[in-house]
């Protein structure tokens, strides 16, 4: 990718990807700054539905509506990289001669390519993000991640980008690939080395956040959430990071990801959005009132454990390749408080100083017979804090501050 090989495109290929086999979900056209979109006719046959309630199977070509993804329906804009991974693009246009706010969004997904979250597959590519030549150090990393976000820029860039210029999220983060039978890195997934995300600290985390958002994990695992595979890995200096399965790859298979956000059309960071439209969801794409109930122990996770980073994109819902949708596994659980104690989902139309009361109010609405049970469990694993901060070694001032402020919600 160069400026003098640079082109903007005009017309993408939608594909989906499952691992086995392509198969072309229609094309996305820019014309006079508006983006339209045609579904394939074969496709249409297939009933897969990429984006049941704001994106609907049609024949007709479709003018993609301009908020809240500035052209783009929620089902592509879940494919944009944000946070980090937008970072690292943007550096390394301008690293090659050519402006950010030059590039549209269609070449931002031509830049995504087959490299994506999810099953979703951009052609044609515009720059191929395969993984770096050789093993890495986390160490290495760690240090040059906080070069950019002081300075901007690295003579690490170009790896950063390969490792994680296609991620999501604020946090600086790698794609890699990981075998825990052996406990080592691998370049590409293989029956041993399966696709894993490792965080490494943003400049105003606590010094021990990769603790914690493992002693999160275990909570969460603790009172029935159900989250992926995660760890804690230790550079050669001792410095600690935390990592996790992906759970959109398995080995050679690909299932199709679409964020709470891209799905019900929710601008995240000015959200309307309550638990009780996400429990609607999930019970609408699973078809069984038991989906509520996952949203619901979510909710009151967040609540009790101060995570008030709990916006829509940070809860989504897979599609395999017959069509059939399940709430993803839960992620981006840590200790996140807010000015204010606001949730960023409202939980029984309230924001802020949620507690018991609020969570009951949603839980009558949807009709959760053992709700208050859930809440208890949800409490009952988060009273083991101390002796979790305590087994992984948590620094006493951080470990206090999140014990504080958990205490003070589960008198809530």
């Amino acid at each position: 990718m160069g400026s003098e090989n640079f082109k903007s495109v005009q017309r993408i290929k939608v594909s989906l990807n499952f691992g086995t086999s392509s198969i072309e979900v229609g094309s996305l056209v820019e014309q006079n700054q508006t983006i339209f979109f045609q579904y394939d006719r074969e496709f249409l046959k297939q009933k897969l539905e990429i984006s049941p309630f704001k994106f609907k199977m049609t024949e007709e070509i479709i003018k993609c509506p301009k908020d809240p993804f500035d052209g783009l329906p929620g089902v592509f804009n879940d494919s944009i990289p944000d946070g980090w991974g937008r970072l690292l693009i943007d550096r390394k246009l301008i690293e090659k001669g050519i402006s950010p706010s030059e590039i549209s969004l269609l070449d931002r997904l031509s830049l995504v390519g087959k490299n994506g979250q999810g099953a979703l597959v951009y052609e044609p590519y515009t720059d191929e993000i395969e993984g770096m030549n050789s093993l890495f150090d986390l160490d290495e990393i760690a240090n040059k991640t906080k070069e950019i976000l002081k300075n901007g820029n690295s003579d690490y860039l170009e790896n950063l980008y390969h490792l994680g210029g296609n991620s999501v999220g604020a946090r600086p983060k790698i794609l890699v690939n990981y075998s825990e039978k052996k406990d080592l890195f691998g370049l590409l997934p293989t029956a041993d080395f399966e696709p894993w995300i490792v965080k490494f600290s943003a400049l105003n985390d606590l010094e021990h956040s990769a603790k914690i958002e493992f002693a999160f994990y275990l909570i969460a695992k603790d009172c029935g959430i159900e989250m992926n595979t995660s760890k804690l890995f230790f550079s050669e200096k001792g410095r600690c990071f935390f990592g996790t399965k992906r759970f959109d790859r398995m080995q050679n298979k690909r299932l199709h990801f679409h964020s709470a956000c891209g799905l019900l059309h929710d601008n995240f960071r000015y959200s309307t959005l309550d638990y009780g439209h996400i429990m609607d969801a999930a019970n609408k794409l699973e078809n069984n009132m038991l989906a509520c109930e996952k949203v619901f122990k979510l909710a009151a996770f967040n609540v009790f454990g101060c995570n008030m980073d709990d916006h829509s994109k940070n809860i989504g819902f897979l599609m395999d390749d017959t069509g059939k949708w399940n709430f993803a596994p839960a992620y981006d659980l840590t200790f996140s408080p807010a000015r204010g104690n606001f949730q960023s989902l409202s939980v029984g139309s309230k924001y802020q100083d949620v507690g018991t009361k609020e969570l009951l109010k949603l839980a009558s609405v949807f009709d959760i017979k053992h709700a208050l049970k859930i809440i208890d469990e949800v409490k009952e694993s988060f009273s083991k804090w101390n002796q979790l901060s305590s087994e992984l070694a948590i620094n006493k001032k951080e470990s206090t501050l999140v014990e504080k402020a958990i205490e003070r919600k589960l008198k809530m």
